[in-house]
């Protein structure tokens, strides 16, 4: 007779492989296609609870050595294993019968693991899976899961049970398909919000730019920016906008330490042209200064460098800002990965729009 740990080893693995889980688990799919569908024991121990039950390669070989479900094999190595069947052909049809088997059951503990809810549930027929509804916030157990057995005959049975309890508290069942029927307003309800709150979003982000491009927009004055070249060697740009600002106020001295040419900003339109006709000559040092105004496709070259300049400038302090404030860099929550395990984000059995319907409270 096989030990508790071999059980739970084959049913974990075969779970893993089984037509619920592999005909989704995007993961699992790409490992098996790398290599003829062998997937490594030592890929197989990252997944969460079968690296809670053991991380011995010997002891899973051994214990699946011993499953007779004939759903797996192993290769000579000891070191791989592989599906032995095919995924069922027609996935429309075996989502549908999935929904037919599955039904909801409510009011358990909010303690129970998924392995007293495997143990309570297999008294009545055999289980293909169990998918345990939690709070999104907390991931809180909420005492309601969906069950789906192997046929519609073991399902009907369970149903069809006058009264259903665990450790004398009262359970309320119904089939998965009365229970998406009872919640489509509060679905629909959730489903309205949710759109209402991404427009909202939408209306922002375009507020946003929009006050963006305006604001982009007001920097740019016509006429308002004088070439400077000859700029001595331990110029700054502080001696720059010192000097100009003798001629008018300026905005920016466009300069950077070492270069030979400069660019001045001056606030007014058209005050660089002013400018230059009013200046005959002009040092700095003993450097004669040679300026120029910026016209035509020149002045809009440089304009549109300065924007872009200063919009990644915003960009990055605006970043900065939120970093900051919420301490932490954002991820990706809903990224699957090698621990995701049935009792925690895979999805019971149902189409991929009910999936999503199913993580409301109740």
């Amino acid at each position: 007779m096989a030990s508790e740990l071999t059980e739970k080893i084959i049913k974990q693995i075969e779970y893993y492989f089984g037509d619920i889980n592999l005909s989704k688990d995007k993961f699992l799919q790409e490992e098996t296609q790398k290599d003829s569908g062998w997937v490594s024991l030592e890929t197989m121990v990252k997944f969460n609870r079968l690296k809670q039950l053991t991380t011995d390669y010997k002891v899973i070989v051994d214990a699946l050595k011993q499953s007779t479900s004939d759903l797996l094999e192993i290769d000579e190595e000891n070191s791989k294993i592989r599906r032995a069947k095919p995924l069922p052909e027609n996935l429309s049809e075996f989502e549908t019968n999935l929904k037919q088997n599955t039904v909801y059951v409510k009011g358990f503990s909010v303690e129970m693991s998924l392995d007293d809810l495997y143990s309570f549930f297999e008294q009545y027929g055999k289980v293909l899976q169990i998918f345990m509804k939690r709070f999104p916030s907390t991931r809180q157990f909420k005492g309601s899961v969906f069950v789906t057995f192997e046929t519609n005959e073991q399902m009907k049975k369970f149903i069809e049970l006058e009264e259903l309890k665990y450790n004398d508290q009262v359970l309320t069942k119904e089939l998965q398909e009365e229970y998406l029927k009872r919640k489509a307003p509060q679905f629909e309800k959730i489903k309205e919000n949710k759109a209402k709150k991404e427009q909202q979003k939408l209306e922002k982000v375009k507020q946003q730019q929009e006050a963006e491009q305006a604001f982009l927009k007001e920097q740019q004055i016509p006429g308002a920016i004088l070439h400077v070249s000859n700029v001595p060697g331990d110029a700054s740009r502080e001696s720059l906008k010192e000097l100009f600002d003798n001629y008018g106020k300026v905005k920016y001295s466009d300069f950077s330490k070492g270069q030979n040419e400069a660019y001045i900003r001056f606030s007014e339109e058209n005050k660089a042209k002013e400018i230059l006709e009013t200046i005959k000559e002009l040092k700095m040092k003993d450097n004669l200064l040679e300026l120029r105004v910026l016209e035509g496709e020149e002045e809009e070259k440089y304009w549109k460098e300065i924007i872009r300049r200063l919009s990644e400038s915003r960009n990055k302090s605006h970043k900065g800002g939120r970093k900051a404030k919420n301490g932490r860099k954002g991820g990706n929550r809903n990224k699957r990965s090698l621990n995701e395990d049935q009792d925690n984000d895979d999805k019971p059995a149902a189409t991929e729009e009910n999936n999503k319907k199913l993580k409301t409270d109740d």
